[in-house]
């Protein structure tokens, strides 16, 4: 039987769930269960206030700084809580105690820069729950790394970079740091060994010591940082040998730079088995001998640069089966032999390829050669079948200063392509008209060449170029009309050619020094002497 409701029932029944419905508001909301989130559970508790000890030692720190323009210490008031709003701190939010300082100069428009000038407070040394402490582009924050951090057992990174911090390394303050993972001291004034005591810390990844005044070699200790995935010891004054431990017992190492330093003797062989190694750069040293025919071991490498030393011999072939490579230099050696050939068939990653400055010898045309494949389905195609199609991701190529022969090849695409430099070699033939192709080519020097023939017009179609040097070759005609296209060049230089007539009356090519049009034949106009009318 179905209940029936009466109407003074149905008439009381709205007041009475308006009556529910405050009692329910005004009640406290039910308990979650312990394990459990969601709506209607509990509020996270407060956060513990800041350590008085750890409040004390940060004001001892801002104590130390006697001119801040970055702003980021005016938020340290003095307030009880170092928790809530003082910028670069970081706390515990169940103990109260800070865990990070992590205090960034922020970037402004050059000239300005903003800054920090002072020195380190001993204070720091009291932040004893501290694991992370970056002090990062302060540039002028100078004297010594203070003692007292050797206290800093659970720090576990360490960034004091582009500042004036001077002395030695403290190589007895840093070893107390047991759990140091990451050290960077980059960018400052240190000077003298480094450290021995670094070899005790078993757990570090990372060394940056780079950009100071730091000599001698390399401590044998080293050998036992067998974690160690980056070391930048560059821009130093070390010496001696590298040592070959580095590739027999740092198998972690993915990027080693030591450039721009006073290392000798030759590459140790041991550096191509580092099977993870994508970065190495040797550059601006003082080595010697060959380049190791196992380098193309490295199968991980993406960037070497062996550039300016004393390497002589020739470029092992290995390197030329390196898959992942995009950058490799080696200008400014002594190398010799024949350029590798086929650059379309090896290092198919490469973006930019720097042979300069060495005793390089063989045809241009033989280093470039390569079939199209749709061509080797056309029936007409031409019997040497040398159309040059370059690697889509290349963007720089330096063979200058070398003495390569040949004569430049017809180009068929090469739209990544920004800069091409041959000049100082013995180049002849005649500048193909295919280089319009090279649309996005921004800077173009075939100088000092045998270079002969007529400047193509085609060449106007270039719109992305801003340098082109011509000058000592042997061309000859005028330089085309349409030219004056060429909106963005900034730099031109036809001097030292065969060339006659009037100069394109556009910038800017009426506004460069007369030097640009000097040792031709009879070139006029601006900004040489009025042409002569016939």
């Amino acid at each position: 039987m179905a209940m029936q409701v009466s109407k003074k029932s149905r008439l009381a029944a709205p007041s009475a769930l308006l009556l529910l419905l405050v009692v329910a508001a005004l009640l406290p909301p039910p308990r979650a269960e312990a394990g459990h989130d969601g709506a209607g559970g509990d509020d996270e508790p407060p956060p513990t206030p800041c350590s008085p000890a750890d409040r004390a030692a940060l004001l001892g720190f801002k104590a130390g700084v006697t001119v801040d323009t970055t702003g980021i210490l005016a938020t340290w008031d003095g307030g009880d809580d170092c928790c809530g709003a003082w910028e670069g701190v970081s706390c515990d939010a169940a103990t109260g105690r800070v865990v990070a300082l992590q205090l960034e100069a922020p970037p402004l428009p050059p000239p300005r820069r903003s800054y920090m000038e002072g020195a380190l407070s001993a204070s720091l040394g009291g932040l004893e729950f501290l694991e992370t402490l970056v002090i990062r582009d302060m540039a002028r924050i100078g004297g010594a790394i203070p003692a007292s951090l050797s206290r800093l057992s659970r720090l576990k990174q360490l960034y004091l970079e582009g500042s004036m911090l001077a002395g030695g390394v403290p190589g007895s303050v840093l070893s107390g740091m047991a759990s140091l993972q990451y050290l960077s001291l980059a960018g400052n004034r240190f000077e003298g060994k480094l450290p021995p005591e670094l070899g005790s810390l078993p757990g570090l990844v990372q060394i940056n010591l780079s950009g100071n005044r730091l000599s001698g070699e390399v401590p044998p200790s080293f050998k036992n940082l067998s974690r160690l995935a980056y070391l930048d010891l560059s821009n130093n004054l070390l010496s001696g040998a590298i040592p070959a431990f580095f590739g027999q017992q740092l198998k972690s190492l993915a990027m080693l730079d030591l450039s721009n330093n006073g290392f000798s003797g030759e590459i140790p062989a041991s550096l191509c088995g580092l099977r993870n190694l994508t970065d190495l750069s040797l550059r601006h040293n003082k080595l010697t001998g060959v380049i190791p025919s196992q380098i193309g071991s490295i199968s991980s490498l993406n960037s070497l640069s062996i550039d300016s030393n004393l390497l002589v011999g020739s470029i092992p072939e290995s390197l030329f089966g390196l898959q992942k490579l995009w950058n490799l230099n080696l200008s400014r050696n002594g190398l010799s032999g024949s350029l590798p050939p086929g650059i379309r068939h090896g290092l198919p990653s490469l973006v930019s390829m720097d042979l300069s400055h060495n005793h390089l010898v063989g045809g241009i045309d033989h280093f470039f050669r390569s079939i199209s494949p749709a061509r080797r389905l056309t029936k007409n195609a031409s019997s040497d079948m040398s159309v040059i199609f370059l690697p889509r991701q290349l963007q720089h190529l330096d063979l200058s200063k070398n003495s390569i022969t040949g004569a430049l090849p017809e180009f068929g695409a090469g739209a990544s392509l920004r800069w091409l430099d041959v000049s100082g070699n013995a180049i002849g033939g005649q500048i193909p008209s295919s280089v319009w192709r090279l649309v996005g080519l921004q800077r173009l020097d075939i100088s000092r060449n045998k270079i002969r023939g007529t400047i193509p017009a085609s060449m106007a179609a270039m719109a992305s170029l801003r340098w082109l040097d011509i000058s000592g070759n042997a061309l000859v005609g005028r330089i085309p009309d349409s030219f004056a296209r060429m909106a963005r060049l900034r730099h031109a230089s036809f001097r030292g050619n065969k060339l006659c007539g009037k100069i394109p009356q556009a910038r800017p090519f009426n506004l460069l020094p007369a030097a640009a049009y000097a040792g031709n034949l009879c070139l006029c106009g601006k900004p040489l002497p009025p042409c002569r009318q016939i």
